[in-house]
């Protein structure tokens, strides 16, 4: 009998000496070794600070951490970058206020707009039609969004993709500024673009006021723990603070927090050797991985499509669009044949995540069992990842807000057509909204589910894990 079921879990997976192209990006211990861990948690006690007054050591590290990365303040995040993206909502926002929104943003910010209050106004990413995936934001769609809708009080959207796709954040943020609004990069897969040259611009060098980064993703730090930076005269830092204390715990991890001034201290030390030997690895794979004739590797022709500005190269982005297997197929057999784990996949791509922290062993493992896999791999006709293409912008009978004060009760699914969901849709990875509290569910929303369900596409947020039943929200009559 299991007497401690995860923690035997997380033994047996290191045991298993799986490669992990996945976050967190210390890699398994391989970028970031603080000894006697344990010993160093401990709580607010005289000469440790207190993250949400700091004025010793907490503040001496985010001090240093903003001018590492570009920041005029920087505060640390031990509720991952979820709670920056409600911070930032709550900051910019009173009750009632429109957002204009990126629509494959994460979970995080249909759940800060929520808590909010925030009316949510939508702009709907270009595709990458040749790959059926989505791309980038275009800076005539945040033009045009601001004239439909002037009362909005800034724009959010991602910026890196999880495939690694950035939008035009330059044009986008001389467009918001030009308006007096505030732009919100959700750059959580971005941490690392400051520490080489080869990487996009960062959000903060192309003039976003608040920038939220999942340190742990891209970097050698622990989960959960990330960084919320903000820059010019758009955004109050007392107000940051404040809401920062109302969202994340009262209890912060001093591990998480120490971690995160260890990174900064790493990068800051040997940084620039260390993100010139990655760069130099990371050019070594993509060019084994470029000879694939079955898997394709996603390269730099992409960029300029589909509003993508530019791709993060850390990022292995492969296409299976021409495969007899799918990509969750493919990622499968990575794992049990390779020892490889990849960070997601779907039924046409699978995606990779490279760090400093990866080594050249780890690399070769790549390569070897992918050019292993291609060879054995049947070529079919080519086609689209349409799973991952984003939908049009359904009809909001409710705003998020309300939806979540409604009672809920259950539908068949074929029921449910014409009522308005009570509960989030979110295919997973990489976790963007088909549907949304308080939006109201077609025939085409239906099968799209039927679909997602029969490529057995992980869906979050309902409640019948099965599939064949929907929470409809009651009319209020």
């Amino acid at each position: 009998m299991n007497h401690a079921p995860l923690y035997q879990a997380l033994q047996f997976y290191r045991d298993q000496k799986v490669y992990p192209f996945h976050t967190p990006g210390h890699k398994q211990g391989r970028g970031l070794w603080i000894p006697d861990l344990i010993s160093l948690d401990v709580t607010e006690v005289e000469g440790t600070d207190n993250l949400y007054a700091p004025t010793g050591p907490i503040k001496e590290a985010q001090d240093l951490a903003a001018t590492l990365f570009g920041a005029e303040a920087t505060y640390f995040l031990v509720n991952g970058s979820t709670v920056g993206i409600l911070t930032a909502i709550a900051t910019v926002c009173q009750p009632g206020d429109m957002l204009l929104v990126a629509r494959n943003c994460h979970r995080s910010v249909y759940s800060g707009m929520m808590m909010a209050d925030v009316q949510p106004r939508y702009i709907v990413p270009d595709v990458l039609s040749s790959y059926g995936l989505t791309g980038g934001i275009s800076p005539k769609k945040v033009y045009e969004g601001l004239r439909q809708y002037p009362q909005s009080k800034g724009v959010l959207l991602v910026s890196p993709t999880y495939e690694g796709f950035t939008s035009d954040l330059s044009k986008i943020a001389q467009i918001v500024h030009e308006q007096n609004k505030v732009l919100i990069v959700d750059e959580a897969h971005g941490a690392h673009f400051r520490f080489h040259h080869v990487f996009p611009k960062t959000a903060l060098e192309a003039g976003a006021d608040i920038v939220i980064q999942s340190t742990h993703k891209t970097l050698p730090a622990f989960t959960q723990s990330a960084m919320l930076h903000i820059q010019g005269p758009r955004v109050s830092k007392d107000r940051i603070r404040e809401r920062l204390s109302l969202f994340q715990s009262s209890s912060p991890s001093y591990l998480l927090m120490a971690g995160l001034d260890y990174c900064r201290y790493q990068l800051q030390e040997t940084g620039s050797r260390d993100f010139t030997d990655f760069v130099g690895r990371l050019y070594a794979l993509r060019k084994e991985l470029r000879s694939l004739q079955t898997i394709q590797l996603i390269d730099q022709e992409v960029e300029g499509q589909g509003s993508i500005d530019q791709l993060d190269l850390s990022k292995i982005l492969l296409s299976c669009r021409n495969c007899m297997e799918t990509g969750t197929e493919i990622e499968s057999r990575l794992r049990k044949e390779f020892r490889i784990q990849m960070e997601l996949s779907g039924p046409g791509h699978l995606v990779g995540i490279t760090t400093v922290a990866d080594d050249r062993e780890g690399f070769q493992q790549l390569i070897k069992a992918l050019q292993s896999m291609d060879r054995s791999l049947k070529k079919v006709p080519i086609h689209t990842d349409i799973k991952n293409i984003i939908q049009s912008i359904p009809y909001a009978r409710y705003t998020p807000r309300e939806a979540s004060f409604m009672e809920a009760q259950c539908f068949p699914m074929e029921e449910s057509i014409g009522e308005a969901v009570a509960e989030f849709i979110i295919p997973y990875p990489p976790g963007i909204p088909l549907l949304v509290p308080g939006e109201v569910i077609t025939r085409e929303h239906v099968k799209h589910i039927q679909d997602l369900k029969k490529q057995k596409i992980s869906i979050i947020g309902m409640q019948d894990v099965t599939g064949n039943t929907l929470q409809i929200l009651k009319d209020r009559k």
